[in-house]
């Protein structure tokens, strides 16, 4: 495990889109060792690696456990080890269904496929466990560390969202729940970061009825930003020693 004197070696998945890139940029700002990866945004990925120095970059897709098992073995190969996992990588699916997933509309139960359903959890509950799973014999070996899931208010509150993107992040949480219990004899400390609406990212896929009335319950009145969770992210990472178990709201009192 880091320690001040040490460079805390972190794996970001997830660096193309906001909350991911501001991860790695705060991860860096810090002196941390940042390795990135991407799915599809190989632009932003790369343009965000030569920002940082020419931080390890590679392509993965979370829903192939091939392409996950060679980033945390190349990545802890490249940095001599890991201290640090942050999954900040995902899918929102279809935009239509959080239409219907506004106040008042009937909403997307009926509408969702199986093959939607499968995809979601394939991408962010497994991949998210495979990824785990992965790094987790590397964490030992380092003396401990951080694991930190970037997931969603949708699977802590009651908000209108798709039933199949709540069911995900509500099993994220569960996942998280448990894995702090079976690695804190191992010195491995797991949390769940939840945002709520964001003024980035995949928030923009919501209709302006569920933003509207967002922004009237919010006790700051306003959203969040992808930096407020970066540096929520980046302090579990770098500087967390007894915080797990836990699933941090950023709702900004809603």
């Amino acid at each position: 495990m880091s320690t001040p004197e040490t460079t805390c070696r972190c794996l970001v998945f997830g660096c193309s889109g906001a909350i991911g890139s501001a991860v790695c940029r705060i991860l860096a700002r810090e002196g941390a060792e940042v390795a990135l990866t991407y799915n599809t945004g190989e632009a932003a990925a790369t343009s965000l690696s030569e920002e940082l120095g020419g931080s390890l970059i590679q392509q993965c897709d979370l829903s192939s456990m091939d392409d996950i098992r060679k980033v945390v073995r190349h990545a802890a190969q490249e940095l001599g080890g890991l201290d640090a996992l942050v999954l900040a990588a995902g899918i929102v699916g279809d935009p239509a269904f959080y239409e219907c997933a506004a106040p008042g509309n009937y909403g997307s139960l009926e509408k969702i496929s199986a093959a939607d359903f499968d995809e979601m959890m394939a991408v962010n509950v497994r991949g998210s466990l495979a990824a785990c799973q992965e790094s987790a014999p590397f964490l030992r070996e380092a003396g401990g560390g951080n694991i930190i899931v970037i997931g969603s208010i949708d699977g802590i509150k009651p908000v209108p969202s798709p039933v199949h993107f709540a069911s995900s992040n509500a099993a994220l949480r569960g996942m998280v729940e448990a894995m702090s219990k079976e690695l804190g004899n191992y010195n491995i400390c797991v949390n769940l970061v939840a945002p709520g609406i964001l003024d980035a990212g995949s928030s923009r896929v919501l209709s302006s009825a569920v933003t509207d009335s967002y922004l009237e319950h919010c006790s700051l009145l306003r959203f969040g930003t992808a930096d407020e969770v970066g540096e929520l992210a980046g302090w579990l990472a770098l500087n967390n020693t007894y915080v797990t178990g836990q699933s941090i709201l950023l709702d900004g009192g809603l």
